[in-house]
């Protein structure tokens, strides 16, 4: 079991994160729903009762749930925005992070008044299927500014097919006609095996990122689509994989030092060849490990240089929370990422859904 020192130093960390954000952090006001899911899960990661602690508060979360049909549109969506700032009358704010987001946070809440009253699972799983590009199948975070489409200016990639997977599976889909019937399955599966990079893992342009590889292997286990791999990516991708876990055992200080080296970043992980390790590069790679080992695939990177990387180069002993490396002040998202690496390598947490195997039933 890891022990995480500290505990009660991190706690506090995420909870100033709910009543006032640090001046660093005001500009995240407008994604107030990612503040309130980051925080939720670490806190509950290191075994705060959030459904106790902030029950008081579900009527807040309620209000940025959006129902919205423009004139000219023939149906009615539904989903989250990020934050009531944002809210314009006419426009569309809702996207898809938000609304996973916001989810997985009711799920937390253990609210079972959202999930069977409140709830129009028919109009969430319309605007995903709306976000769904009719080309090659990938999803946009959002739609366009007043067409029932996906957004022409936002990004489609591999983030959000696992999101909006993510979505429908929390919405009931279990199968693949229960997908179906909302998502051109066929085309995504087709993006996302499109995205295999020749020395494994999964990324744009031939450049695989540890990132997009835990979000490809999540959707493919959620859509239980593992098998479209072969035996022999699979094998690639988790040298590749082990590959991004720095290490200084066999080397010497040089005079000149290489731009791309760290000798402290020992046991940390990094999201592509020749950068820097990073706190959220642990829990991005050993996720993606962790769904290929329920595939009999023996693993052999060091998970102890791993979690004293974390605990002893990125965690913040004098205010709690983590950084991204050990230069940086901590933020939300890297300790809310380092304390599920944590709990990831303990057992404690379902990364495909990122959140404590206790509440992801």
């Amino acid at each position: 079991m890891v022990t995480i020192p500290n505990h009660v130093k991190h706690i506090r960390f995420l909870e100033r994160h709910l009543s006032l954000l640090p001046g660093s952090q005001q500009e995240h006001d407008v994604n107030r729903m990612a503040v309130i899911f980051y925080s939720f899960t670490g806190l509950a990661a290191l075994g705060i009762d959030v459904a106790k602690q902030y029950g008081s508060n579900l009527d807040w979360l309620y209000r940025h749930y959006i129902t919205v049909k423009l004139p000219g549109w023939e149906q009615t969506i539904s989903g989250f925005t990020g934050s009531l700032s944002v809210q314009i009358a006419g426009v569309n704010t809702v996207s898809l992070p938000n609304t996973l987001f916001a989810l997985l946070v009711f799920k937390l809440m253990k609210d079972e008044t959202f999930w069977n009253n409140h709830l129009n699972r028919q109009n969430v799983m319309t605007f995903v299927a709306r976000c769904q590009s009719p080309e090659n199948g990938s999803f946009s975070s959002t739609l366009d500014y007043k067409k029932l489409e996906p957004s022409p200016v936002d990004p489609k990639d591999l983030r959000f097919c696992y999101i909006a997977i993510a979505i429908l599976h929390l919405l009931g889909c279990r199968n693949d006609d229960e997908f179906a019937e909302h998502i051109n399955l066929d085309k995504l599966l087709n993006y996302i095996l499109s995205q295999q990079c020749d020395m494994g893992g999964f990324g744009l342009y031939n450049e695989a990122h540890a990132g997009y590889t835990s979000c490809a292997l999540s959707a493919l286990h959620l859509l239980g689509k593992l098998d479209q791999l072969s035996d022999k990516f699979k094998e690639r991708t988790i040298l590749w994989l082990c590959q991004r876990q720095v290490s200084r055992e066999g080397c010497m200080s040089l005079l000149e030092p290489n731009d791309n080296y760290d000798h402290d970043d020992h046991g940390g992980f990094q999201g592509r060849e020749n950068k820097f390790a990073d706190t959220c590069y642990v829990f991005w790679c050993l996720n993606s490990l962790g769904i290929l080992e329920s595939q009999d695939c023996e693993l052999p990177t060091r998970l102890d240089l791993a979690e004293q990387f974390l605990l002893h180069r990125t965690q913040n002993t004098i205010i709690g929370g983590f950084s991204k490396n050990d230069q940086d002040d901590p933020d939300l998202y890297h300790t809310c990422l380092g304390i599920a690496a944590l709990k990831l390598i303990e057992g404690s947490f379902d990364g495909v859904l990122f959140m404590p195997k206790n509440n992801s039933s």
